[in-house]
């Protein structure tokens, strides 16, 4: 784990987040298995806000004001909050992690594999003639 750092406009001056760029494990795919509703495959549910909430309080360690604290990340103006996940989402995006999820049901598939093709099935009846 590397703790990584930006710059964000807080209160009219520039102050710096620090945050871990990989989280522990477990940590992730509890936030993940938390945020993703598998249970019916053609129809999955993703809960975009829970996940980006979820990585603001998991991975920041400095900032200023309280990290890991919920009710604070709750009354930080929008734009303080988007400035952050800005940052934050660099190293946690989801589509990657939801990438590596399907990967494990479908194993690595070949897109040429995918590409479709359209074929005539040869008539069995033949040709009548009368």
């Amino acid at each position: 784990m590397v703790i990584k750092s930006f710059e964000i406009d807080y209160n009219g001056n520039k102050e710096t987040i620090e945050y871990e760029d990989d989280l522990p494990f477990g940590e992730l795919e509890s936030i993940i298995s938390s945020c993703i509703d598998m249970t019916n495959m053609n129809d999955i549910k993703v809960k975009i806000p829970q996940y980006r909430k979820a990585i603001f309080l998991k991975s920041l360690r400095k900032a200023p004001f309280k990290v890991n604290d919920s009710s604070e990340m709750n009354t930080l103006p929008n734009s303080v909050v988007e400035q952050v996940l800005k940052g934050l989402m660099t190293s946690f995006p989801l589509g990657l992690f939801l990438e590596n999820w399907v990967k494990t049901i479908t194993g690595d598939i070949d897109p040429n594999l995918l590409e479709s093709t359209t074929f005539v099935q040869e008539s069995s009846v033949g040709t009548k003639t009368q």
